[in-house]
């Protein structure tokens, strides 16, 4: 494949300005980072040699919403600024807003201010604010308000509070993760959400986790029992179907199975940057060019998908 220009929907950025923050509101941070979280010089520099024309920005783990209501407000409005200072320099780089979820309303005031007036072009919500899931009614507010502004939602996940069982074996980030991702957006299925706000736009990070394998085994288990548990008018693949993914993981056979059902429209290229997971941006586009689909199918995954979805 050649002329690629590719964007990556899933790169992890921390501004120095949101360090610090963590720093004077006293929470351990609990990472060592290299150049390339806080600098863009040096990834810049690695997406020139592998061909990728732009990223989509957020912040990793430990997020906005660790603390109290207050500091999520400041943490994220720091994070908003310094993302949108940095993409107004280089065009190059896409911002994702962090927003004070602890506080929905002001989620809100933060989500308009930082689409309206910081010009940032999406949200990235972790799978748990305060030990709740997203799916709680408290959160819809925020999510009318991204339909509204037609702003897609990146979710990542964050340990959950049982993380105690992931913590051998390094288990957390390749397991815990992608249960978190498998198991919010099946209850956002379940939910209803997506029937109250159909023009919701989300992204599940990492293939969408489990959920590739897992769909039918969903919609089996409505088909039984969950009907009465829900008010969904459809079976929860229905909802699930309209979820984009992004392509951080790096198995053909993986790739294969979330093609199956949702198809190359649905499908983001998603790195993981700069996190060690495949060593370099090759790994993450030698996947892509190996599935058994069409230039133009790999050419929506690898570009076209993320300049609709983002809108520019």
């Amino acid at each position: 494949m050649r002329d690629q220009r590719i964007i990556d929907s899933h790169a992890h950025f921390f501004p120095k300005k949101y360090l610090q923050k963590l720093d004077e509101l006293g929470i351990n941070f609990g990472q060592t980072l290299d150049n390339r979280f806080t600098s863009a010089p040096p990834r810049l520099e690695d997406m020139d040699k592998a061909g990728v024309w732009k990223q989509a920005l957020s912040i990793a783990v430990p997020g906005v919403n660790m603390s109290s209501p207050e500091n999520a407000v400041k943490l994220a409005e720091t994070v908003n600024n310094e993302l949108s200072t940095l993409t107004a320099e280089n065009d190059r780089f896409i911002g994702l807003a962090s927003l004070p979820m602890l506080s929905p309303m002001d989620a809100v005031d933060e989500l308009k201010r930082a689409v309206n007036d910081l010009g940032l072009k999406g949200i990235e919500l972790f799978t748990d604010i305060g030990g709740r899931p997203l799916d709680s009614m408290e959160f819809w507010v925020v999510y009318e308000a991204a339909a509204r502004l037609d702003t897609p939602i990146f979710i990542h996940p964050i340990a959950p509070k049982h993380r105690a069982i992931y913590d051998d074996y390094g288990l957390l980030a390749v397991l815990g993760f992608p249960f978190e991702t498998t198991h919010t957006a099946t209850r956002i299925a379940l939910s209803g959400l997506l029937e109250k706000i159909p023009d919701l736009k989300l992204v599940l990070s990492h293939l969408g986790g489990t959920l590739p394998y897992l769909v039918g085994r969903i919609d089996d288990a409505y088909r039984m029992f969950g009907k009465s548990q829900t008010k969904i008018q459809k079976p929860p693949s229905e909802y699930l179907k309209k979820m984009y993914l992004d392509g951080a993981s790096f198995y053909n056979p993986a790739w294969t199975c979330a093609l199956g059902f949702w198809g190359s429209e649905m499908i983001l290229m998603g790195s993981d940057y700069p996190y060690g997971w495949v060593g370099d941006y090759s790994t993450c586009v030698a996947v892509i060019e190996s599935l058994s689909i069409g230039d133009q199918e790999k050419q929506l995954i690898l570009r076209e998908n993320a300049e609709k979805l983002f809108g520019y």
